[in-house]
Parts: structure tokens; C-alpha cells; sequence
């Protein structure tokens, strides 16, 4: 298990979440920083947890568990309809 991989990986998935969370946050009310912390959060425990269950399946992490926990992590944050045109 690469240590460095994963920090550099979950840190990049942290901006996705963040940039993604921010405007919502605007909309409703809260404050940025507020709402980029849930969002940082959220996205940090959400890799936790697919790490964590890679981890219980075998009790390994390889480079190809953190391919397909991090390529999941792909287009979440896109609308499906957007795609069929």
C-alpha cells in the first residue's frame, strides 16, 4: 500500500468534493468555509471507508484496489441526462 498515492488521491478527491459543494452552500445560507469543511470531511470519510473495505475483504490495499476505490470516485458529481446529449 502506497501511502503517498492515497494522500495525493483523497487530496484531489477533496477538491473535486469541495468545488462541487461550495456553490450549494452559498445558495442555502452557510458560510464558505463552513461548507468547504463538511465537504472535506465528507469526502475524506468516504475514502476512509472504501479503503477500510478493501482492507477487510483480504486484509491488503494493492494498487489495483486503489485504482478501482479511486476510478468509483469518477463522475460522481455528474448529471446522468448530461451525458445523452
Amino acid at each position: 500500500m502506497n501511502i503517498k498515492s492515497i494522500t495525493k488521491r483523497t487530496v484531489a478527491y477533496i477538491v473535486l468534493k469541495v468545488s462541487a459543494t461550495l456553490g450549494g452552500g452559498f445558495v442555502v445560507g452557510v458560510e464558505v468555509w463552513q461548507a468547504a469543511a463538511v465537504a472535506a470531511f465528507v469526502g475524506l470519510m468516504e475514502v476512509a471507508e472504501e479503503v477500510s473495505r478493501a482492507y477487510v475483504q483480504d486484509g491488503d490495499v494493492s494498487e489495483a484496489d486503489l485504482d478501482e476505490i479511486f476510478n468509483g470516485f469518477d463522475g460522481v458529481d455528474e448529471d446522468p441526462e448530461l451525458g445523452d446529449r
